[in-house]
């Protein structure tokens, strides 16, 4: 595989690759994350959600399309079932594939917090945006991207 990274990218950049509507292939298989960076939304501003954040998707982690798990340190180390639709992104101009958790066996008050969105940009990556259950300017949280480890 190629050597691909959205580490160097800028805001507008992200914004430019996540907008339109989804044109690669839905994502199957094993994904890790990296997360890139915060946005400038008044809750994802704050050093609570910073902290959270950071201490959550700061080491490894990931995604498998597969078992619709999230996990950290090791895919073994899986929580958070979510199911994935295509629709409209709750946060920008895009169509996305929302990640929902009301099939998770979190606690309901943590389940019911729960929301991401990734664009897929081509089988073997993905950006995302990172979040709370919460509208436009309030529930974005941060930009990850994806790449498969197979």
């Amino acid at each position: 595989m190629a050597e691909f990274s959205l580490t160097g990218c800028g805001a507008a950049e992200l914004e430019s690759r996540f907008a339109g509507l989804v044109a690669a292939p839905p994502l199957e298989g094993l994904f890790e994350g990296r997360m890139l960076r915060f946005l400038d939304t008044p809750s994802a501003s704050s050093v609570y959600t910073r902290v959270l954040d950071t201490l959550l998707f700061g080491p490894r982690f990931g995604v498998d399309f597969e078992r619709r798990l999230w996990w950290f340190h090791h895919p073994w180390i899986a929580t958070g079932r979510f199911h994935p639709s295509v629709g409209p992104s709750r946060w920008r101009d895009a169509e996305v594939v929302r990640l929902e958790y009301d099939v998770s066996r979190l606690p309901r008050p943590i389940r019911g917090l729960l929301y991401d969105e990734v664009k897929p940009l081509d089988v073997d990556h993905a950006l995302g945006l990172g979040g709370i259950n919460a509208p436009r300017g309030q529930g974005e949280h941060f930009w990850f991207e994806l790449r498969r480890l197979r």
